[in-house]
């Protein structure tokens, strides 16, 4: 080969490489702009046939489509987060956003309000965490008011501990604030209030919180966290304490039951990790044979046990709880929060005559990036799920009424903590936040589903008689 003919292979060799990368570059630049540009598939409404008897849309779906709770994609999720914040940033619907931040008209509730649903309370919240534990959690830090202004102080002691950004902005729970957080969930439908309690709990506030639950018409139920040397003495003191103060009677603010078994009402009590207490101290305060029973007496309850694992079935069971509720919102993080363990737990209620009560929220989300520690965390290491526009909210309401509940809890109105509130939140930089939906989304979605519940029990009864009735199928304020 000439010296001639050699360079111009070496040129045609450059050519083509150049033509290669250009053609590679050009590749990208095509996938992902299709990537971002794709529309998600449309799902066709499910349309009744005319002898369905459908109450709605919604639980249509929750009939016919098949729930597989389990496959729920949290990639294919942050895709989507992550193209509407690009087509956000890049001005795409930005007079539309502008009226999503405006202040909606909110809807009137339309049916009465319902004791079976029973939201998750926390007075006070704990904006800030004292000491940071990674250098990224400086990145934001302690916020300071000024007028409408948000400022940021990078080097102060204290650090934000929440992930999304209250409306209300960083409030203390005074009497007021509980007044407007009571209208907010009276105007969802939600009858029961269950207030997160431990003895350190001041009494001032807690004089002001059934206070204002009177005048919005609420009950309150008690959820007794864990606290330094529980134990079954302290517990039937609190409880004790609560139907002293606030009970004895169902007109009474605290929320009572109609039990139809014991042909009496009771109060209702959650009790937060109760399986670490063992089975058979929890015999002594919940059997009737107990030393220190309840059964019978003047304080006697319905006491509802968390649980989280399989195992912790058998610690309801022995221990003489009236049933058990799972807390965790977050599907798949154990086996209780699982949806689709739920029918295996209605299941095993029914068989033992136990109360089966999900646990549903909107989703999880923390600030937290450090590995988590599995004997503090619910005995799990991820818990964040994200809330996907209210999807992730929607198919645990449908699942929980699928697993016709009784009673549902939700979680919460505002554990900003966790990231699970329902409460109203607005975008500030450097927080997450409901857009596309306005900042009062998850109250709007939580008087939709409560409506639903109603009809779909309302639904069930018509096809029955009244022989035929089961404890499922009331509504309101009865249990077997």
């Amino acid at each position: 080969m000439s010296l001639l003919n050699f360079k111009v292979t070496i040129k045609s060799m450059k050519l083509l490489i150049c033509f290669i990368g250009v053609s590679s570059l050009l590749l990208l630049v095509f996938c992902l702009y299709t990537t971002l540009n794709t529309p998600e598939k449309v799902i066709q409404p499910l349309l009744p046939s005319p002898d369905q008897q459908v109450i709605s849309y919604e639980l249509l779906r929750s009939q016919n489509a098949a729930l597989v709770p389990e496959k729920y994609n949290e990639h294919e999720i942050k895709s989507r987060i992550i193209r509407e914040k690009i087509k956000r940033l890049a001005g795409v619907g930005g007079p539309k956003n502008a009226e999503l931040m405006s202040t909606p008209a909110r809807r009137n509730r339309t049916i009465a309000l319902n004791r079976n649903i029973q939201i998750f309370y926390y007075a006070p919240v704990h904006w800030y965490r004292l000491h940071p534990t990674v250098p990224s959690d400086r990145v934001v830090s302690r916020i300071t008011e000024n007028g409408s202004a948000v400022s940021f102080r990078p080097n102060d002691d204290q650090v934000i501990n929440i992930a999304f950004y209250p409306k209300r902005a960083l409030y203390n729970t005074t009497e007021s604030i509980v007044r407007e957080h009571f209208h907010d969930i009276q105007n969802c439908g939600i009858g029961t209030i269950v207030l997160v309690w431990h003895p350190a709990f001041n009494e001032g506030l807690l004089r002001a919180i059934f206070k204002m639950a009177a005048i919005h018409n609420l009950k309150v139920a008690i959820e007794i966290l864990e606290y330094p040397e529980r134990t079954i003495e302290g517990i039937r003191s609190n409880i004790k304490y609560f139907m002293d103060l606030f009970g004895k009677d169902q007109d009474s603010t605290l929320s009572y039951f109609r039990v139809l078994s014991k042909q009496k009402d009771l109060p209702i009590f959650y009790i937060r990790r109760a399986y670490q207490i063992a089975d058979a101290d929890w015999m002594r305060l919940l059997s009737r044979n107990g030393i220190l029973t309840i059964r019978g007496t003047a304080y006697d309850a319905i006491v509802l046990a968390h649980i989280g694992t399989k195992e912790h079935k058998s610690v309801v069971r022995r221990g003489g709880f009236d049933g058990f509720y799972t807390y965790l919102p977050s599907n798949g993080a154990n086996y209780a929060s699982t949806w689709k363990n739920w029918s295996q737990l209605k299941k095993y209620g029914d068989t033992y005559k136990l109360m089966f009560v999900p646990t549903i929220g909107p989703g999880y989300y923390d600030r937290k990036k450090f590995s988590r520690s599995a004997t503090t965390n619910h005995g799990i290491n991820n818990i964040k799920r994200y809330r996907s526009n209210g999807q992730y909210y929607d198919v645990a309401w449908r699942t929980a009424l699928k697993n016709n509940a009784q009673i549902i809890t939700i979680n919460s109105y505002n554990n900003w903590v966790d990231g699970t509130q329902i409460e109203a939140a607005i975008p500030v930089f450097g927080f997450r936040d409901y857009l596309p939906g306005p900042p009062e989304k998850y109250l709007d979605l939580t008087q939709s589903w409560i409506e639903e519940y109603v009809k779909y029990k309302l639904n069930s009864m018509a096809r029955k008689t009244d022989a035929a009735l089961g404890c499922y199928d009331f509504i309101n304020n009865t249990i077997c």
